[in-house]
């Protein structure tokens, strides 16, 4: 499969469980999750994608350096516009996945950052592995409220092919 259809489909997971909740849901913290709500984790998610594609002109993605809006963490509408927005973007871009790109690592707190070598497509495939990260902790946090996603939300695509290899 095309990375950028994944990635795309990730999202589209993304809109259809965020269409399921309410402003209210979306902010609910839980002290067992250090008090990040789902709305902290879909920002923290599209910022990752927002410095994707903001790096791909500049030749250098920054991930360190996302935008951070707070006010997309308290509003579902907000965050489905930029949801939206981003895959918009990522499924109009025509990439050469084998491009060669600098990823700007802060490996510490403290000391200098680190330009590593990689590619496009290697960032793709980080922000699938990084997009399902973040959706199995939203999963867990959504079904503590009573709202549940599909059944593959926040589920690896490897363990997807596992499953169904084995017929489950």
């Amino acid at each position: 499969m095309n990375l950028i259809l994944a990635n795309c489909e990730l999202l589209e997971q993304g809109r259809t469980l965020l269409s399921r909740h309410d402003d209210q849901s979306f902010v609910a913290g839980d002290p067992a999750s250090y008090g990040s709500g789902i709305g902290v984790h879909f920002r923290h998610v599209l910022d990752h994608y927002l410095s994707f594609v903001k790096g791909l002109d500049s030749g250098l993605i920054d991930y360190d350096a996302r935008v951070r809006n707070t006010n997309q963490e308290r509003s579902v509408e907000l965050s489905l516009q930029v949801l939206e927005r981003v895959r918009d973007q990522l499924s109009s871009l025509e990439l050469d996945i084998g491009r060669a790109i600098r990823v700007k690592v802060s490996a510490s707190t403290e000391g200098e950052d680190v330009h590593s070598k990689s590619s496009v497509g290697r960032e793709l495939q980080f922000l699938v592995s990084h997009t399902v990260h973040h959706y199995a902790l939203i999963a867990i946090a959504s079904r503590m409220l009573g709202i549940f996603p599909d059944e593959s939300f926040g589920v690896a695509p490897s363990t997807l092919k596992y499953l169904k290899s084995v017929g489950n």
